[in-house]
């Protein structure tokens, strides 16, 4: 009987393991039984594993083994022995207390030292002190004790691995060995309680054994797809990561090859200029020095934007929020980009409807305006006209630039706002790109809470369109003030979304 309350044992880790197995692959927490009281059973286990034992799984695993053992181990384990009591099997009453002190005792030792190779070697060598002694006392090799002593190296595999559960195999086989040759050399083992008591015994220890085999392999399945489903989740992350290594030594690829490309041409505008200087040709300094200035700023542009765009990648982009008016930030940009707009004889026109007030970053705010206006200088005709515009909207402010340049194609809209992206239009006054621009804008609006996006038909110029979120405070007079157009700060027009 005892040997049936070992049985007990093992169906309920079993249950365990079940539950284990199904929600460490959803949530990776410890599952807990249905019911309230295997909650708090199972909690109260739980006490008792080491905490050294949890980096580790395997060693984790084990752990709540030794202990899942142990105190279901003692439990049972004390019911039978009172049956045995109420039998009058005295002698197998004293041997199911002992192992059950022992039982016990294990979890305490266990979370005392943190040895669970220790700990699981005391459960298994007493349950192979437990069967034999139970197979000398309830008939010898006739006892059903003897299948059950035939289970201890399952058991030794389960907590301990391969290795002890060769030794422990070895073991009872010794035993088996021996309890055999005394019944072949004649010397019959009688059991040490009633008779009449005799076919209960070996019925409840034989159909233990049945369900006991059915434990454990359960419980080798559930370990086995438990391993298997963290397998191949562990293996579709490795694919994912694969896939986005791919993607980063493509993009790295793509940058260094447009990088090289449009460093080129600015230094060799450098070196041409100096070897002028050098030979004494028909340039002045004043125009050498001015070429090379402008080649050297068209290199720090290109450094800027790829440190720019690799501080937002890392998240490393420091951003102050406050509530500031849009408008100067706009006039500064705008001043910034004279040069270049004067060059191509470009019109800058500019309204704005009275305050507009954001919660944005001043450093940010500015570089997406920036972007934003140089990138519809660069694709603009020569003597064609920018149209910026401000707007202060029920939650946020709008902000607005529209070109007259080729346009946008459908194909190229898909690519928008990606990193290192070129589109088919190219800039009409040999201006570079190194496909950051967009990417930047798009990276910086977010942070901020807003959005970017844009609008745009093919030959009909382009259209971008920047929300910013609104200053709660200052907005509100705005609305009063001002009467803003109702448009609910999430919703855009038909356009290209940034994505």
């Amino acid at each position: 009987m005892f040997e049936v309350g070992k049985f007990a044992v093992f169906f309920c880790n079993s249950l365990k393991t079940i539950s284990e197995s199904e929600n460490s692959v959803k949530t990776g927490a410890n599952a807990r039984l249905g019911g309230f009281g295997w909650g708090i059973i199972f909690d109260f286990f739980e006490r008792f594993v080491p905490r050294d034992c949890r980096s580790d799984p395997e060693q984790l695993r084990r752990a709540r083994l030794v202990v899942h053992f142990g105190f279901q181990g003692a439990l049972f384990g004390a019911v039978y022995a009172i049956f045995y009591h109420f039998i009058g099997h005295t002698r197998g009453a004293q041997a199911i207390w002992v192992c059950s002190a022992i039982f016990a005792l294990t979890p305490w030792l266990l979370r005392r030292t943190g040895a669970v190779t220790l700990c699981g070697h005391l459960v298994v060598g007493t349950m192979a002190a437990g069967f034999t002694q139970l197979t000398l006392i309830e008939g010898g090799i006739h006892s059903h004790a003897v299948a059950w002593l035939a289970s201890v190296p399952l058991c030794g595999l389960l907590i301990l691995g391969v290795r002890p559960a060769i030794v422990w195999a070895s073991v009872c086989l010794v035993g088996g060995v021996a309890i055999s040759a005394l019944t072949l050399f004649g010397w019959d083992i009688e059991p040490l309680y009633d008779p009449r008591w005799h076919n209960i015994v070996d019925t409840a220890g034989n159909l233990g054994i049945i369900l006991f085999l059915f434990a454990l392999g359960l419980v080798f399945e559930l370990s086995r797809a438990s391993a298997f489903q963290r397998l191949q989740a562990s293996m579709a992350e490795l694919v994912e990561s694969n896939e986005e290594l791919a993607h980063l030594n493509n993009e790295k690829t793509e940058f260094l090859g447009i990088a090289a490309h449009d460093l080129r041409n600015p230094l060799s505008v450098v070196i041409g200029y100096a070897d002028i200087m050098q030979v004494g040709g028909v340039a002045s300094s004043a125009e050498c020095g001015a070429e090379i200035g402008k080649a050297g700023r068209r290199m720090l542009d290109l450094i800027n934007d790829l440190l720019n765009a690799n501080a937002i990648e890392q998240g490393c982009y420091a951003k102050e929020l406050e509530p500031i008016d849009l408008r100067p930030l706009v006039t500064t940009s705008i001043q910034g980009c004279q040069a270049a707009s004067a060059r191509k004889r470009i019109a800058l026109d500019f309204a704005a409807r009275g305050p507009c007030w954001a919660h944005a970053d001043r450093k940010a705010t500015l570089q997406i305006f920036d972007n934003l206006i140089s990138n519809a200088l660069k694709y603009s005709p020569l003597g064609s006209r920018v149209t910026l515009s401000l707007e202060a909207l029920t939650d946020c402010v709008e902000f607005q630039v529209k070109d007259q340049g080729p346009g946008i194609s459908d194909e190229d809209q898909k690519k928008l706002f990606r990193k290192h992206t070129r589109l088919s239009a190219r800039p009409t006054g040999g201006e570079s790109s190194v496909g950051l621009g967009l990417s930047i804008v798009k990276r910086l609006a977010e942070a901020m809470g807003g959005g970017v996006a844009c609008q745009s038909s093919f030959g009909d110029g382009a259209t971008f369109i920047v929300r910013f979120q609104g200053a709660v405070g200052r907005q509100a007079k705005v609305a009063v003030a001002d009467g803003p157009r109702e448009r609910a700060a999430g919703e855009f027009p038909a356009m290209v979304r940034a994505e």
